[in-house]
């Protein structure tokens, strides 16, 4: 007999994935505004550089997978770590900026790891190394650079990611509804420019009501309508690139940490491509 739709099982497995995917989605936010919110500056950078050291793994365990690529990762954690540190210290703690020349020493370092690892391919291995930090630990400096920056600038980043979150379910929702035309059928087939239309307006519409709620009562609308775009276009662009790189590699998810998510990169990579976005009109408005 021919099946003519899924069983009762498939059908109880499909609604437990979404009730965990729920659950883990739900936990995993709050922790991110909470760690935003909170007073404690040590809550903010503990997490967020444990979400940041667990999404470079992830980076490495893909970069690994191409053919003769060798990543010393502890080496790699090792940079992340102090682009990270030199961040907190120079925003929180009021250190100079200075401090970031550390991590050019660790460059000099890391090179001279790789002359005496004796690895195949010491460029692709070196490239591989830092791309993970450009590409993973930059954004989440300019994360705890804007989070210790003033008294307001908190409600912004959470600003940045409600919008992150909002475009995405608005694109999901349209796209999955009204969705035909497809945006980039090579690296995402689902993707459609109705969810992509759907996705900004859901973004344009938050940063409105931040805007109409004065969570920072120094920002015009234009600068909201702006953080807004900028972030919705350029966090798509984090999920086509991760995305890239995934099928680049052979995999479906860069993690399993996270359930019924993937891994962090997953969660983040719209994050990660937007946080520039986010930290140029920050830097716009409080500095210049």
């Amino acid at each position: 007999m021919d099946r003519i739709g899924p069983t009762f099982f498939e059908e109880e497995n499909r609604v437990k994935n979404l009730v965990v995917r729920a659950i883990s989605g739900a936990v995993l936010v709050a922790l991110v505004v909470l760690s935003i919110l909170l007073s404690s500056c040590y809550c903010f950078g503990v997490l967020f550089f444990a979400v940041m050291m667990l999404s470079l793994v992830e980076f490495y365990k893909m970069a690994e997978k191409i053919e003769g690529v060798s990543v010393d990762k502890w080496m790699g954690l090792a940079g992340g770590a102090v682009l990270y540190a030199a961040a907190f210290f120079v925003s929180f703690l009021g250190k100079s900026v200075t401090l970031f020349s550390v991590y050019a020493l660790y460059v000099s370092v890391l090179m001279a790891f790789e002359l005496f690892r004796g690895k195949q391919s010491p460029i692709q291995n070196l490239s591989a190394t830092l791309l993970g930090h450009l590409y993973v630990s930059v954004p989440f400096v300019l994360f705890c650079l804007v989070e210790g920056a003033t008294e307001q600038s908190k409600y912004l980043l959470l600003a940045f990611f409600v919008i992150i979150w909002a475009s995405d379910t608005g694109a999901y929702l349209v796209g999955r509804f009204f969705g035909r035309h497809k945006m980039f059928e090579r690296i995402s087939p689902k993707k459609t420019w109705e969810g992509f239309a759907g996705g900004l307006i859901f973004a344009m519409v938050s940063g409105y009501i931040f805007h109409r709620l004065a969570v920072v009562d120094t920002l015009e609308l234009a600068f909201w309508l702006a953080l807004s775009a900028g972030v919705f276009v350029f966090g798509v662009l984090g999920d086509l690139v991760e995305s890239m790189f995934k099928r680049s590699v052979g995999v479906k998810d860069s993690g399993n940490l996270i359930p019924g998510h993937g891994g962090f990169l997953d969660r983040f990579d719209s994050a990660l491509l937007a946080a520039p976005v986010l930290y140029l009109l920050f830097s716009w408005v409080v500095y210049l």
